[in-house]
């Protein structure tokens, strides 16, 4: 998450060794009852023989690899995984972040030590080397691109500028490269928290840094989202978590009030307490997984009120889905209630058309994403939801 030069006096040695977490494969699995329970279980490859595994797969940088975390157990990547055994019982991770990491390394290097010469390139190597065996695959990229923009008591304006350009460029490739290699693969990147938020603390000038690193997360947040969403991958808010824009002072850090993001990243990062390292201690590391975990596991619809319509005009209300694998299909779930004559539902989840007729109308919204089928098991997950669309005259 950092530059290599800062990862590297972290960790104690010059370069990051790769770090992997083999599960030993479970031997006996009941199926009928993962059927039951909706899980994409494993299947058996032969009678009597035991099922395939199925893998995790961690990108990423020093985050990913566990930098700020007291143990291997804490780190957020090991948090995740041990969640996600609940779903997938032959689940085994393979964690091949690298320390320092950013767009440009993961494609051209330098990085650790790689078969390949580049994270990017091993990853490719194990997806095309496991095909409908990869359950999910997690990245955090981004924030060494821009993370060393501060030249003491400002951000450099430029060199922002040109870490977020590499993203722009860069990031599609790498998400590219992953679904070359196993198309349809789940892949879910995420959006930092601000750890120099904690600059807060050393008086104005301090404070001056802080707000313009929260306004430099916020776009690298948004292009981070924003290329997800163009190569079909879903994003993990952390960033959210984390309260990052929340500058009430209603946070607690060492008997003190401060703003509540100021607080949160003190408390939840070693950043205020270690000098400036900027990773997560393992409350942070617990929140990260978190953040995955919400998006991964579970697919809702949102039940916010639809905007009101307004009779023989356009209207421009839509549909939104929280989790899962985007993208997502709507249609209108068997048995539900009619749209307002004049409307209908986009399978994006929009509407097209003009009501003709004013009233309140209930309808129940069916929503399945794109999980790719591990194995036998249905490959999508679905919800429904009951909404209800107001037209006025």
């Amino acid at each position: 998450m950092n530059t290599d030069q800062r990862d590297a006096s972290l960790l104690g040695r010059t370069s990051p060794t790769r770090r992997r977490l083999v599960v030993v494969p479970v031997l006996a699995v009941l199926l009928g009852s993962v059927a039951a329970l909706g899980i994409p279980g494993p299947v058996a490859s032969a009678a009597g023989a035991p099922p395939k595994p199925v893998y995790y797969l961690a990108l990423g940088d020093s985050m990913a690899a566990g930098t700020g975390a007291s143990t291997t157990a804490t780190r957020y990547v090991n948090v995740l995984y041990q969640h996600e055994v609940g779903r997938f019982p032959t689940l085994q991770l393979d964690n091949i972040a690298c320390g320092g990491a950013t767009t440009t390394s993961m494609i051209d290097g330098p990085g650790c030590s790689y078969a390949t010469g580049t994270q990017l390139g091993d990853a490719e190597a194990f997806l095309r080397a496991h095909p409908k065996q990869v359950a999910f695959v997690t990245i955090d990229i981004g924030a060494n691109n821009v993370d060393g923009c501060q030249v003491g008591e400002t951000i450099s304006p430029s060199c922002v500028a040109d870490g977020l350009a590499h993203i722009t460029s860069e990031l599609p490739q790498i998400l590219s490269g992953l679904q070359d290699a196993y198309p349809g693969v789940a892949v879910y990147g995420m959006t930092y928290y601000d750890p120099f938020l904690g600059e807060w603390l050393d008086g104005s000038a301090g404070q001056t840094v802080a707000q313009q690193s929260e306004s430099l997360v916020l776009d690298l947040n948004a292009l981070l989202t924003q290329v997800d969403t163009a190569a079909g991958a879903a994003t993990a808010d952390p960033a959210t978590l984390f309260q990052t824009t929340d500058f009430a002072l209603t946070g607690t850090y060492l008997g003190a009030t401060e703003p509540q993001n100021v607080a949160d990243v003190c408390n939840w990062t070693l950043f205020c307490s270690d000098g400036g390292n900027i990773h997560p201690n393992d409350t942070g590391h617990a929140l990260v997984a978190q953040a995955f975990e919400e998006v991964i596991d579970g697919l809702s619809v949102s039940t916010s009120p639809l905007p009101t319509a307004t009779v023989k005009q356009t209207y421009s209300g839509a549909l939104t889905a929280v989790g899962g694998h985007p993208a997502y299909h709507w249609s209108l779930a068997p048995g539900s209630g009619a749209l307002p004559p004049g409307l209908r539902l986009r399978s994006n989840g929009t509407f097209a058309g003009r009501p003709t007729a004013s009233g309140v109308y209930p309808f129940t919204a069916r929503v399945v994403d794109t999980r790719l089928k591990i194995t036998d098991a249905p490959a999508a997950d679905q919800t429904t939801a009951t909404l209800s669309l107001t037209v006025q005259t």
